[in-house]
């Protein structure tokens, strides 16, 4: 049976001496290798760099460097020195001099990144399936949608071929192939996370994530990736008040859309499911409330259909323009919308979405967390290319209002399909409640083990 590459096995695999780092990174190519799923990576690190790096640390390392030989995987939009950044776009790629800060910090920790994940080009999208590197699939099921845009950061931890990976999140890219994958998602409050070393996908709202096999894993990830720095212009003026730690969430007061309002868009199975997973979070002592979805709904469709796109096109848009050829269709569609936003209209956005803020914090007041499915549908790569844009859309329509109203999250793996495709749930909190939000997360998922794609497969 292969190595557990959870943080708390392997830290008991270099403790007790039953492998050392070069081992160990030696078993996590091969299973790469073995695997065959080149949908997964966009470019991975030459064995013998990996190894070389990996004898690099010695048994005085193992007290001092808390990911001491801890592999991981980051999404190619996120600068890793050594290797190109391509955002799945080859015309845009180039090799960055140094690696994002929330990488070098996790590099300084003593975790090796082993290569870098496909992706929706330019982050553009929640199905894995824009990409020119291939369309990315579940873990489960290859032929399955894995989740976008951060795809092969969910599959890369779902296969457990790494510990962890770094994602980013804008609409939900940091959660929904945590679902499909049966990972642990972390997005954290917007602004809390440095954002430098990344390909903007939307500046305002973008934010690393993490992936990971648990939640103590995830947030301990996190915690080494936080750096209160001020002068860092990606980080929000009060990020001081961020804590990546896991605090007992007590009795949690539980908020889920009311049952005419939710969506499965025809997946009757997703619906029951969810269902039972309200079911469960009762008997784990929350209290349960319906709530109007409306706010939330509306709030999320100012994401992708409404001026954020121009924030979008502010970031990539120049170069769109000026190599068309070298762009998705689907993705340059999207980006280019953006030019078509007044700065009349963005305003007059931002004052309906001041009024929807309020309302959401009327609902939740200090202690209200929301509870929603994480991903809807059940959608096949060739149901997603029959209708890339809707589709996609009904992807998110459980993610995408997270960042734009400011808000945390965890998603975390909750059953089985019958066909063996996992289901996961999301829980939401406000800014800065993440470690309370983690104890939750961490509650639901007691002392269940997170099956890896290839275990349910075989």
């Amino acid at each position: 049976m292969a190595r557990s590459l959870s943080l708390s096995a392997l830290r008991h695999t270099y403790a007790s001496g039953e492998a050392t780092a070069e081992a160990v990174f030696a078993d996590v190519l091969d299973r790469i290798e073995s695997d065959g799923r080149d949908d997964v990576w966009i470019a991975l690190r030459p064995r013998e760099e990996v190894l070389a790096r990996a004898r690099t640390l010695s048994a005085a390392d193992i007290q001092r460097l808390p990911l001491y030989g801890v592999p991981f995987s980051v999404k190619d939009n996120i600068d890793v020195a050594g290797l190109p950044t391509t955002a799945a776009c080859p015309a845009f790629g180039y090799r960055p001099a140094a690696s994002a800060k929330v990488v070098a910090r996790l590099e300084a920790a003593g975790a090796i990144c082993v290569g870098k994940t496909n992706l929706d080009q330019f982050a553009t999208g929640l199905t894995g399936v824009r990409s020119p590197y291939g369309a990315c699939g579940s873990a489960f099921d290859r032929d399955m949608v894995g989740g976008g845009s951060s795809s092969g950061s969910g599959a890369s931890v779902g296969l457990q071929q790494v510990s962890f990976s770094i994602g980013t999140d804008t609409g939900g890219s940091g959660r929904v192939p945590a679902a499909l994958n049966n990972v642990v998602g972390l997005k954290p409050t917007p602004g809390t996370l440095s954002a430098q070393g990344l390909v903007p996908c939307c500046p305002t709202l973008d934010c690393p994530s993490v992936f990971a096999l648990s939640v103590e894993d995830a947030v301990e990830v996190a915690a080494l990736m936080f750096e209160a720095d001020l002068a860092d212009p990606s980080l929000r003026d009060d990020v001081g008040r961020a804590s990546f730690a896991i605090e007992d969430a007590g009795r949690p007061r539980i908020l889920a859309p009311r049952g005419d309002q939710l969506e499965f868009f025809g997946n009757s199975a997703g619906a029951h499911l969810f269902e039972t997973a309200i079911e469960r979070l009762e008997v784990l002592g929350a209290v349960v409330a319906r709530i109007d979805f409306a706010c939330f709904r509306e709030a999320g469709d100012m994401v992708f259909d409404g001026p954020w796109v121009a924030d979008r096109y502010n970031s990539v848009g120049a170069f769109v323009d000026a190599h068309p050829e070298g762009v998705l269709p689907e993705t340059r569609e999207i980006i280019q919308k953006g030019r078509t936003w007044s700065a009349s209209q963005t305003f007059a956005a931002l004052a309906r979405l001041r009024e929807l803020k309020a309302d959401v914090r009327t609902l939740l007041g200090s202690d209200g967390v929301v509870v929603t499915p994480t991903v809807a549908p059940q959608y096949s790569i060739a149901d997603i290319r029959k209708d890339p844009i809707s589709r996609n859309t009904h992807q998110g329509r459980y993610s995408y209002f997270a960042n734009i109203l400011d808000l945390c999250a965890f998603a975390v793996p909750a059953d089985f399909y019958a066909c063996g495709l996992p289901f996961g749930i999301t829980l939401f909190a406000p800014a800065f409640r993440d470690a309370a939000l983690a104890g939750l997360a961490a509650r639901w998922l007691g002392e269940r083990q997170i099956a890896s794609g290839k275990a349910r497969a075989a």
